[in-house]
């Protein structure tokens, strides 16, 4: 039995490294690229939906899924916003400053 403990000690050790990696995500929404945010958060859904995570670690990558939804939710409105600067004049496409609120 204590075997038994020690690989479940040792498996909790390598999940909370590996929780503490994905969660660590230190970047914010300036730095981190759309791509880059997208991708992390996909991957998070898959591990999310293959339900083999504590309810913590669970709630933990929900969290930073969310964090990233948000980031990417940023860049879309964003350029968004830069896209709708483009106007029309005249049969030329001319391109306004964009100011960022």
């Amino acid at each position: 039995m204590a075997g038994n403990k020690k690989g479940s000690e040792e498996n909790t050790d390598v999940g909370k490294r590996q929780m503490s990696d994905l969660m660590g995500g230190s970047e914010d929404s300036e730095t981190i690229s759309f791509e880059k945010s997208l991708d992390e958060l996909e991957s998070l859904v898959e591990k999310l939906e293959r339900g083999q995570l504590t309810l913590d670690e669970s709630l933990g990558l929900f969290e930073r899924g969310m964090k990233l939804a948000r980031i990417c939710n940023r860049k879309l409105s964003k350029a968004e916003r830069k896209i709708e600067i483009l106007i029309e004049e005249n049969g030329n496409l001319k391109t306004e400053t964009f100011i960022e609120e």
